[in-house]
């Protein structure tokens, strides 16, 4: 039986590792591990609503950064010494570990992201935070991710892998009916071609390069669901390139399914991505081919002409090639979509992630009891 498990969680996180979180919650809500799963989120947001949405009772920690600490210091010495602190995100990564060090209980982190990767729409931060981070990280106990490639700076620690799991819910409208739907709401003929990304508007997501493969797509329209500190310039740059026209920006969604429904293509063009994409796995739930770069999270889910179609990351150009095959030929559009189906959605469950979990935490403790979790 793992130990009593604490997850620190930011309250307004809205991308992948907010969704992985309400997943994990989802998933273990109902099994007689939930008793020892807790959920502490600092700060509200929309994540600290989907717990709640899901059933799910979360203790809110409020205040600046030092007094998240000491909150979280006082909890920690309050339970269990042999529980497992459970981070997610850069910032809760460095003030688990500062209340942890003081309390000295265990700890560890699911790394859902590049870290040298958060934060590079701002400069002096990707200077300096993604060194915190990783200095942070070097003193957990084990780390667990969806992408091995991320464990890389950390070659010393315990490493345990997670796949994301799909909490989606099928649509009871033909497929049609979406495709019109969205065309109307976009004020587009029914006919219009519209490929779409739904993905955080930041520079690791490399949606610039999808905008300038728009140039080589003169007829088709593409929609950009999220928000985020691109938002501005990836706006301008659609004016610069005259493609303004054709580009809709949707902003922040918290049901995309209807998005996705209607869709001819999706695309994830980013740079660097966890093991599993949620943005993939729910386009491929609702019946939407996938391109992506050809980067190690985005091979996870697609091969190359078997699950989806690949590009060189960063190459407009062929991107414009990839979704303009996928247009064009409906057959290859529905056998990609049928692949997807039958050999990728089923390994990701939320009884798959809780698997993976529950055996790193038991690993973890292993370690602890050992004597051997540094």
């Amino acid at each position: 039986m793992i130990p009593s498990v604490y997850h620190v969680v930011p309250g307004n996180e809205q991308g992948g590792g907010a969704t992985h979180i309400v997943a994990l919650a989802r998933a273990v809500r109902g099994t007689k591990l939930a008793a020892r799963f807790h959920f502490l989120t600092v700060g509200e947001g929309p994540l600290a609503t989907s717990l709640r949405h899901e059933g799910i009772v979360v203790e809110p920690i409020s205040g600046h950064p030092g007094q998240a600490v000491r909150t979280l210091y006082r909890e920690m010495v309050q339970t269990d010494k042999w529980a497992i602190w459970h981070a997610h995100g850069p910032r809760m990564n460095v003030w688990t570990c500062l209340a942890a060090g003081a309390s000295r209980r265990r700890w560890t982190s699911t790394v859902h992201s590049d870290i040298f990767g958060d934060f590079l729409s701002h400069s002096w931060k990707n200077r300096v935070l993604p060194q915190v981070n990783r200095l942070c990280l070097q003193r957990c106990d084990g780390l667990f991710t969806g992408n091995k490639t991320f464990l890389k700076p950390f070659p010393s620690k315990p490493g345990f892998w997670v796949p994301n799991a799909l909490i989606t819910v099928a649509l009871p409208d033909s497929e049609i009916a979406y495709r019109i739907q969205l065309r109307q709401r976009l004020g587009l003929s029914a006919s219009a071609q519209v490929i779409g990304a739904v993905a955080r508007l930041d520079p690791v997501k490399d949606l610039e390069t999808l905008l300038r493969a728009m140039v080589y797509l003169p007829d088709v329209h593409v929609v950009l669901v999220g928000d985020g500190p691109d938002r501005q310039a990836l706006e301008n740059l659609a004016q610069e390139l005259g493609i303004r026209a054709r580009t809709s920006f949707l902003g922040f969604l918290q049901d995309v399914s209807l998005i996705y429904a209607g869709l001819d293509v999706h695309v994830l063009p980013s740079r660097s991505e966890g093991g599993s994409p949620y943005a993939l796995l729910e386009a491929g739930f609702y019946g939407v081919a996938n391109v992506g770069s050809d980067v190690p999270g985005i091979r996870n889910l697609l091969e190359d002409e078997g699950t989806g179609l690949l590009f060189s990351q960063g190459d407009p150009p062929a991107l414009a090639a990839a979704i303009q095959r996928l247009l064009v030929d409906t057959s290859l559009r529905k056998r990609l979509i049928r692949e997807f189906h039958q050999r990728i959605l089923p390994k990701y469950t939320p009884a798959a992630m809780l698997s993976a979990y529950q055996q790193g935490y038991e690993q973890l403790a292993k370690f602890v009891e050992r004597g051997k979790h540094r």
